[in-house]
């Protein structure tokens, strides 16, 4: 006689849980043309200064700004014009915030304060990376402070510090031959240190850190007003 199977339960009835309606996605913003062209220039200049301009192509802008390369041809029709934008934009902000600083100031600057500030904006971003390419590549003309007087406004500001100074210590002030120059051994000391900091710091022994950048803008700034005729802060 055959043994019967047990029978198996039978499946548990699944209930069925009603789906809620997906919600519609929400509308996308549109941008203006002017909110795209800043979306496309920010993500030309992050290329820029970590590949170098000559690595860097409209596809490769397109794809990091999340646009079409249409688009960007639309907006800056080749890739000399996209470069020079951002060279001209970043000139534009510099200056920008040098003249914030210098006019949100109850007094003149100081050489050390101004060389406290050019490090502070060039060092935002490597900016330092793309004005050296500017230069070597014939671009100078793009470079902040150069456009809209802004080297100008720093040596205007600088030779009247210095006068000021010089009149409360009872010495002659600098003529502008000697702010001038001063103020470019500032620029170019400060530039080159910026490219070459982490090169050229372990050489010697010393760590490419904020201490060591210190340590520089203080010897720099020490030399600077040596070269004015001014007195070290505390006197000296």
């Amino acid at each position: 006689m055959a043994s019967k199977r047990p029978q198996g339960r039978a499946p548990a009835r699944r209930t069925s849980v009603p789906r809620r309606p997906a919600k519609p996605a929400a509308p996308r913003k549109r941008r203006t043309p002017e909110e795209a062209r800043d979306v496309i220039l920010q993500a030309a200049e992050t290329l820029l200064v970590e590949q170098g301009p000559d690595k860097v192509g409209l596809q490769a802008v397109a794809k990091a700004a999340g646009v079409s390369h249409a688009l960007v041809t639309h907006y800056f029709g080749t890739y000399e014009a996209l470069v020079r934008e951002v060279l001209l934009r970043r000139n534009e902000l510099l200056a920008a915030s040098f003249r914030e600083h210098l006019l949100a100031a109850d007094a003149p600057p100081s050489a050390g304060a101004l060389l406290e500030r050019f490090f502070t904006v060039v060092q935002q971003g490597q900016h330092s990376r793309l004005m050296a390419w500017a230069l070597l590549t014939g671009r100078a003309e793009h470079m902040p402070l150069v456009r809209a007087q802004g080297l100008r406004l720093l040596a205007d500001a600088l030779e009247f510090q210095s006068g000021r100074v010089a009149e409360a210590q009872g010495t002659p002030p600098p003529s502008r031959d000697t702010v001038d120059m001063t103020l470019l051994v500032a620029l170019c000391a400060s530039q080159w240190f910026l490219l070459a900091r982490e090169a050229l710091l372990p050489v010697m022994g010393r760590p490419a850190d904020a201490a060591s950048d210190a340590r520089f803008r203080e010897v720099l700034g020490g030399m600077l007003q040596g070269a004015l005729g001014m007195k070290p802060p505390g006197g000296g």
